[in-house]
């Protein structure tokens, strides 16, 4: 198959565009942050307590409908067909609450869900900022993080690796900011 002979002129002046420019790549890994920075074990001590609360909720939920299961199987011969209807209509409400509860605590548009955008979005603002601090001041020209699902990185030598540098960064605006505070 032949290409046509304008994707060489096209293809050549590319070439010597990047043949004398060194790129400066450098890479991160969030994994790492998010082990060693303070601010996200802070926001995973708080949304670990509150679905614990919600967990706790559910399962008293499920339990008082369980219960409720266990009344209405023992007294359903006993009882009018009238009484019958009425708590089995009780029993399916008392279970589309439960499924509802569920689905608005820990669902994917859920409260849980919620609450870890409102604790971590601020954070990765910070970490965003300071990424653009270091790529800015130390000439990087590409900073990839490793431990996203959708990198491309299969190999990265240790020796690019900004991790530490960047937790380091961030560490020193911190202290800044608490001493702008304290003035």
């Amino acid at each position: 198959m032949r290409r046509p002979w304008w994707c060489l002129l096209l293809a050549v002046p590319l070439c010597w565009g990047t043949a004398g420019a060194d790129l400066k790549l450098g890479y991160i890994d969030s994994e790492t942050l998010r082990e060693k920075l303070p601010d996200f074990k802070t926001a995973q001590v708080q949304l670990e307590r509150l679905h614990q609360q919600y967990e706790g909720e559910a399962t008293e939920r499920k339990n008082k409908l369980e219960k409720l299961e266990v009344d209405f199987h023992k007294q359903e011969l006993l009882i009018s067909e009238v009484r019958r209807a009425e708590l089995k209509t009780q029993l399916d409400e008392q279970k589309k609450q439960l499924q509802d509860f569920t689905q608005k605590t820990f669902g994917p548009d859920g409260e849980l869900m919620k609450k870890n955008v409102e604790l971590s979005g601020p954070i990765f603002e910070k970490i965003n900022a300071a990424i653009q601090q270091l790529a800015k001041e130390d000439g990087y020209d590409f900073i990839f993080d490793v431990a996203s699902a959708n990198s491309a990185i299969v190999f990265a030598d240790e020796r690019y690796d900004l991790t530490e540098k960047l937790i380091n960064r961030m560490k020193e605006a911190d202290e800044e900011k608490r001493k702008e505070a304290a003035k």
